[in-house]
């Protein structure tokens, strides 16, 4: 009777003769476990398919016909065909089957990775083999993924520019990058397992507590926080830090990833331009005039000493304050309408105002109108000079005064006033060189009291005898031909003491009273730096005249001397720009390379590498917010940064190099087609050494990282460079600087 999968229990159970019935029982039931099975199986003979089940025709894509007869091992990628053959050995010497991956190839074509498990049995004499295949390409593409991903944080862990670290909760370094290393100046084996309490300078490591208690601490641990770290050899590196919390759970935090980004050069240039805001408020200060600045809402923002003095206030009266502070109200709005007027026209002017003491006391004067530009050509502040002796007493200026003053009073006052606030030694001389007056700068450096020498004494008087010939011809000469008159010359001053000091006079007319304004300044310390100067010359032209060799040794002190500078000015602008420090030296090393493989002369390249290392100086004109600004710059943005070109052309055309610095550095954004800025040159107009500096530039711009994105690498470079030859960049250079690269293994 035939035997089916519906009754075989009923057979069983009717205790029919189990020998007869069960070898039909056991393939049937074998038959359908096998092509039921979600493994693929198959059965082989002498290597042969002689049975494959659904699930191994569904993976391999062949159908039974296909795979009957076919050779086992046709299916296996070469590579792996050795792996099967050595596992009939290792069968024997095992209880159980083997198992082991490979990869096979797809009637369509495509891989697949199989993990199988065979066994050998022996039937009708022969050795057959029965193997079950499960089908992991998913699995391993995904365990390769991990794989890949892993190997790139790896590199970009390693490659990473900045310092990268992996700190434990307990502040211990579990990991660290090359560039931290380089950056606090320690081997990484000394660094693994030390604490981040190591690196922090002394007295701030008591202060620092427990590491996750600071990192969590922080708001926003993900923003940079700036720190102070100290090198090995000392020195203190500031950092910003950017903490990213690994593994946060109920249970805490795992460890932390911070990745420190050395602002030390940052840190220098914002303390620079704190001491160049300082110094330039002492330089107005210090100024002659009274100057104030305002902002273009006419607010106040700085006053001259002078002004503060003149106006009888200190700085907390006119800070923040507007104009009509220290102007009648009723004139302020016209003033201000005057001033606008100039800005508009892009031309300095003078408007006739009345300036108002802290007193109620009203002044004449007239008010001399400049202004600050930014990169764009745009003002940004106003720049306001007040002169008292400019304005006659009947034309008064817009705005009636508190209390009107005689012509005579406003004259005399402006003249003491004038005198009070000036820092140097001044006198006012009548017509018959009596003195009328002299200030405290003249009593505190000759020691003559006021009321010793006002309408009392001639000037004369205090000139030393051997000098008072001379300065009565001046005199003379000044009453018959005032303009032949010299109105600055040099004499000895007799001081009060008994002493004379060597001092130089300016004198001007003050208009319509005869009078004439003397102001004198004390020589004895420049002539000593004259003395010294002088001496050192002739003493260094009487070594030069010694020898040759001498000569050619000075000549090498003064070679030196221009590249200390040079390095001075390129230092000046990785200050200013410390995002792209060391560009301006790679620039330089690929440039003259190309400019070498070009057959140029040894002094071609000395003018190519200096031009090189400055090419950016004027990048000092561009704020530091759009240099360093991280994301995508806007228009203008672009248009202030492109203005640098023309700014370090400004800055290099007066110094006399013997090579064409200047230029070059002006070019080194020109394209050929004429795309290129400041003065869009094309072709041959633009000079060789520009030409061989912008392909430098390109090059070494696109394979480093900047604010706003990381680098594209030297390929990508290169590419550009080999794609626009002809177009953008001059053939020979650019097949040169390919050549370098591809060829000759340059690298920076």
């Amino acid at each position: 009777m035939q035997v089916t999968r519906s009754n075989f229990m009923d057979v069983i159970s009717d205790r029919t003769d189990v020998l007869r019935i069960l070898p039909e029982a056991a393939a049937e039931l074998c038959t359908a476990l096998f092509r039921n099975s979600p493994a693929g199986i198959y059965i082989t003979r002498d290597g042969k398919f002689i049975y494959t089940n659904i699930e191994l025709r569904h993976i391999t894509g062949y159908s039974q016909d296909e795979l009957s007869g076919k050779d086992y091992q046709r299916l296996i990628n070469p590579r792996y065909r050795q792996k099967p053959k050595q596992n009939v050995a290792s069968f024997f010497e095992e209880d159980e089957g083997t198992s082991h991956e490979f990869k096979i190839t797809t009637r369509e074509g495509k891989k697949r990775w199989i993990a199988e498990k065979i066994t050998y049995f022996k039937y009708g004499g022969n050795w057959l083999t029965l193997g079950h295949w499960l089908d992991i390409t998913e699995h391993h593409s995904v365990e390769k993924a991990w794989r890949e991903a892993e190997r790139r944080f790896q590199l970009a862990f390693e490659d990473l520019s900045t310092g990268l670290t992996i700190i434990s909760t307990e502040g211990i370094f579990l990991k660290v990058n090359k560039s931290f290393c380089d950056m606090v100046g320690y081997e990484e084996r000394e660094i693994l397992e030390s604490r981040y309490d190591d690196v922090l300078p002394a007295q701030e490591r008591d202060s620092c507590g427990d590491i996750m208690s600071l990192f969590l601490s922080l708001d926003k641990p993900e923003l940079p926080v700036q720190r102070r770290l100290q090198a090995k050899d000392g020195r203190i590196i500031w950092v910003a830090m950017s903490i990213s919390l690994i593994g946060d759970n109920e249970a805490g935090p795992s460890y932390f990833i911070v990745h420190f980004q050395n602002i030390t050069e940052q840190k220098r240039i914002e303390e620079g331009l704190k001491e160049e805001e300082r110094l330039y408020r002492q330089v107005v200060d210090l100024s002659l005039e009274p100057v104030a600045i305002t902002d273009l809402d006419f607010l106040i923002t700085h006053a001259s000493g002078n002004l503060l003095h003149l106006l009888g206030c200190n700085k907390e009266d006119l800070l923040g304050n507007g104009l009509e502070s220290i102007m009648p109200h009723l004139q302020t709005q016209d003033i201000q309408a005057g001033v606008m007027d100039c800005v508009s026209r892009k031309q300095p002017g003078e408007i006739d105002i009345t300036l108002r003491r802290k007193d109620g006391f009203e002044l004449p004067c007239r008010m001399r109108v400049l202004w600050i530009d930014n990169e764009l050509g745009v003002p940004t502040c106003l720049v306001l000079n007040f002169g008292l002796d400019a304005v006659q007493a009947e034309q008064p200026p817009a705005g009636a005064a508190k209390e009107a003053q005689p012509a005579t009073s406003n004259r005399e006052e402006q003249a003491a006033m004038q005198f009070d606030v000036a820092p140097t030694a001044a006198i006012l001389i009548n017509p018959d060189t009596t003195i009328a007056s002299v200030n405290t700068g003249f009593e505190a450096l000759f020691g003559y009291s006021k009321e010793e020498v006002e309408g009392k004494k001639s000037w004369i008087e205090f000139v030393a005898a051997d000098d008072q010939p001379r300065l009565k011809r001046y005199h003379l000469l000044r009453q018959i031909d005032s303009e032949s008159a010299p109105s600055t010359f040099e004499f000895k001053f007799a001081c009060r003491d008994g002493s004379t000091r060597d001092v130089v006079v300016y004198m001007s007319p003050v208009q319509g009273t005869g009078q004439l304004t003397t102001t004198l300044i004390d020589l004895a310390t420049h002539k000593k730096a004259e003395v010294a100067e002088k001496e050192a010359q002739d003493e260094e032209i009487g070594y030069l005249r010694k020898t040759g060799e001498q000569i050619e040794h000075s000549r090498e002190q003064l070679h030196k001397t221009v590249r200390g500078i040079v390095a001075a000015m390129a230092r000046i602008i990785e200050m200013r720009d410390p995002y792209t420090s060391g560009h301006q030296e790679r620039v330089a090393k690929l440039a003259v390379a190309i400019a070498g493989e070009m057959g140029m002369s040894e002094e071609q390249l000395e003018g190519i590498e200096i031009a090189a290392k400055i090419h950016d100086i004027g990048k000092v004109y561009v704020p530091m917010e759009i240099l360093s600004k991280p994301g995508t710059l806007t228009a203008i943005e672009r248009q202030i940064i492109q203005t640098h070109a023309q700014g370090s052309y400004e800055m290099l055309k007066p110094v006399e190099f013997p090579w064409p610095i200047a230029e070059v550095t002006l070019q080194h954004h020109e394209r050929l087609d004429g795309s290129g800025y400041p003065r869009g040159l094309k072709g041959d107009e633009i000079c060789i050494d520009a030409r061989i500096l912008m392909v430098a530039d390109v090059v070494e711009a696109m394979a480093s990282p900047r604010p706003y994105r990381s680098s594209l690498g030297i390929e990508a470079a290169l590419q550009e460079i080999s794609d626009k030859a002809g177009v953008l960049y001059d053939d020979v250079v650019a097949a040169t600087c390919l050549r370098l690269f591809r060829e000759q293994d340059f690298s920076f």
